[in-house]
C-alpha cells in the first residue's frame, strides 16, 4: 500500500459497485447559507472491512470498505489510502484556517502488514466520522460526490488534477461556510492573544503526547505477549498436563479429561481460534495508543492551520515587495518619458505607453491581491479564534470520553469471550467431576457391599465353627459319659466278680 508505488491503472485493483454514479449537485449543497453550520446531516459512516489485493508486478494494495448513510441515502465504496491522502490535501488547500481532521501518516514500507492496516483502519474511520461533524466539508463536492459516491476508481488522480483555488474563491467559500463570522482588523489583540496562547498549548501538548505514545506502545506489546502466553496455556500446557499427569489419576479414561477429551476437542479448538482472532483485532491498549496518536496528529493538523495563517503574511509581504518593485519601475518609466524630446517617433512613444500600462496593471492587480490576502488573513484569524479553537477543545474532550467507552466495550467483549470459554471448561469439569464422583460412590458402594458380604460369610463361618465346636464338645461329653458308663459297668462287673468270689470262698471252705 505504498502510496508512491501504487499503479495508476486501477482496473486491476478493485471492483467498485457499477451502479454507483457521480451524483449531480446535491440538495445538501443548495441549502441556504445560514443553514450550513447547523445542518442536521444524520450521518452514519464507518469502515466495515479491509481487503488486500494483488496489483501485479509484485505490488499489493489495501482497500477500505466505507459504508453508511446520510440524507441522500446509503453509500458503499472502496477507497485506498492514497484517496484519503489526496482528499485531505485538497481540503487543506480549499479550506485554509479550518480544522481538517488528520489521517495516519504514510508508511515507510508497503503498509500492508496487519498492524499498519489495523491502525490505519481505526484512524481513517475516526477521520470519516470527524468529517461528518463538519457540515460545510461533508456536503462539499470533493467529499460528497467524489469521495463517497463516485464510481471512479482513480479518485486520487482526480484530486491531483484539480486547479489550485484562487484567493477570491477561498474567501467566498469561507464566507459561505461561516456567514455570521465576527471578522475584525488583523491588529485585534483579543484574537491574537487567543491564537498565541493556543499555539503554545499545542506545542506543549505534542511533546507530551509523543511520550505517552511510546509508553502505551510498550504496554500494548506486553499485553500482546500476555495474550499469546494465555493461548499457549490453553493450547499446550493444560492439555499436556491432562495427558501426562491427570490421565493417570483417571485410570487412562480420556472421557474424564476436559481439554484433552476427544469429544470436546473440536469445539474447544474453534472457541480458542475465535479468541485468538479477537486478540489480533482487539487490544484496548491499542485503542488508548490510538487516542494519543490521533490527538498528536490532531494537534499537528491545528498547527498546520495556524501555519497557513502565518504563511499568508509571508505571501502578502512578497506581494508587497513585488508591488514596490513595480512602482519603482513605473517611476523610472515616468522619469525617462519626461526627458524624451518631441522628436521621438510616435511608434516608440506608443511602445513606452504600452509597457507603462502593463506595469500599472500589475500594480493594480497586486494591490487587489494584497487587499484580498489581508481580508483572507482577517477571516482566517476570526475562524480560528472564534470557531476552531473552541471546536478543537470540545472535540478532544468528546474523543477522550468516546475512546474510554470504546476501551470498556472492547475489554468487555474480549473478556466475555474468554469468560464464556472458561465457563465451558468449568461446566465440563463439573460434569466430569460429578461423573467421577458418581463412579467413586458406586465403587464405594460396591466395596461396602463386598465388605458386608464378606463379613456375613465370616460370621457364617464363625457360626459354623461354633456349631462344629459345640458338636465336638457334645461328642466329647458323650464319649466321656460313655467312658464313665463303661467304667461304671466295669466297676460293677468287678464288684460282681468280687462278690461271686467271696460267695464261692465260704463254699469251698465248707466243702473241705
Amino acid at each position: 500500500m505504498d502510496q508512491q508505488s501504487e499503479p495508476n491503472s486501477q482496473e486491476q485493483v478493485i471492483k467498485q459497485n457499477d451502479e454507483q454514479q457521480v451524483l449531480p449537485q446535491t440538495v445538501l449543497q443548495q441549502q441556504q447559507i445560514k443553514e450550513v453550520e447547523t445542518l442536521d446531516l444524520q450521518v452514519s459512516i464507518s469502515i466495515e472491512d479491509v481487503i488486500i489485493k494483488d496489483a501485479g508486478f509484485g505490488q499489493k494494495f489495501t482497500a477500505y470498505l466505507i459504508k453508511g448513510s446520510d440524507n441522500q441515502g446509503s453509500f458503499e465504496v472502496y477507497r485506498r489510502y492514497n484517496d484519503f491522502f489526496e482528499l485531505r490535501e485538497q481540503l487543506v488547500k480549499k479550506w485554509p484556517g479550518c480544522y481538517i481532521p488528520p489521517i495516519p501518516e504514510k508508511a515507510l514500507a508497503s503498509g500492508n502488514d496487519l498492524e499498519t492496516v489495523q491502525i490505519r483502519r481505526r484512524l481513517l474511520e475516526v477521520f470519516l466520522v470527524a468529517i461528518s461533524l463538519l457540515p460545510y466539508i461533508y456536503i462539499s463536492e470533493d467529499f460528497q460526490q467524489l469521495f463517497l459516491r463516485s464510481s471512479s476508481q482513480d479518485i486520487a488522480k482526480t484530486y491531483q488534477q484539480q486547479k489550485p483555488p484562487t484567493t477570491s474563491e477561498i474567501i467566498e467559500r469561507l464566507k459561505t461556510a461561516f456567514p455570521n463570522l465576527d471578522v475584525r482588523d488583523q491588529q485585534n489583540s483579543e484574537y491574537m492573544l487567543a491564537i498565541s496562547n493556543f499555539s503554545g498549548q499545542l506545542r506543549k501538548t505534542q511533546a507530551i503526547l509523543k511520550t505517552y505514545i511510546d509508553q502505551s506502545n510498550i504496554v500494548a506489546q506486553a499485553r500482546k505477549i500476555l495474550q499469546d502466553e494465555k493461548m499457549n496455556l490453553f493450547y499446550g500446557s493444560l492439555p499436556l498436563y491432562e495427558k501426562t499427569i491427570l490421565n493417570e489419576y483417571v485410570y487412562g479414561k480420556e472421557q474424564q479429561l476436559v481439554l484433552s477429551n476427544p469429544s470436546n476437542q473440536d469445539e474447544y479448538k474453534k472457541v480458542l481460534e475465535d479468541i485468538k482472532e479477537s486478540h489480533k483485532k482487539t487490544n484496548s491498549i491499542n485503542n488508548l495508543t490510538d487516542l494519543f496518536r490521533y490527538e498528536l496528529k490532531d494537534a499537528e493538523s491545528m498547527q498546520q492551520t495556524l501555519a497557513y495563517r502565518d504563511q499568508i503574511v509571508i505571501i502578502r509581504a512578497k506581494q508587497e515587495q513585488k508591488m514596490r518593485e513595480d512602482q519603482a519601475e513605473l517611476a523610472k518609466m515616468a522619469a525617462k518619458q519626461q526627458t524624451l524630446t518631441t522628436i521621438t517617433n510616435s511608434t516608440y512613444n506608443k511602445s513606452k505607453d504600452a509597457s507603462q500600462v502593463k506595469v500599472e496593471t500589475r500594480i493594480s492587480e497586486g494591490q487587489l491581491e494584497i487587499d484580498k490576502l489581508s481580508q483572507l488573513y482577517n477571516i482566517i484569524t476570526a475562524i480560528i479564534a472564534t470557531k476552531e479553537i473552541d471546536r478543537y477543545r470540545k472535540t478532544r474532550v468528546n474523543h477522550y470520553h468516546k475512546f474510554l467507552r470504546s476501551i470498556q466495550q472492547s475489554e468487555t467483549k474480549l473478556y466475555q469471550a474468554e469468560n464464556d470459554f472458561l465457563e465451558k471448561l468449568i461446566q465440563e469439569s463439573q460434569k466430569q467431576l460429578q461423573q467421577s464422583n458418581s463412579e467413586l460412590i458406586q465403587r464405594q458402594e460396591q466395596q461396602q457391599q463386598q465388605y458386608h458380604e464378606q463379613k456375613q460369610r465370616q460370621q457364617q463361618q464363625q457360626l459354623q465353627q461354633q456349631q462344629q465346636l459345640q458338636q465336638q464338645q457334645q461328642q466329647q461329653q458323650q464319649q466321656q459319659q460313655q467312658q464313665q458308663q463303661q467304667q461304671q459297668q466295669q466297676q460293677q462287673q468287678q464288684q460282681q466278680q468280687q462278690q461271686q468270689q467271696q460267695q464261692e470262698l465260704p463254699d469251698q471252705v465248707q466243702t473241705q
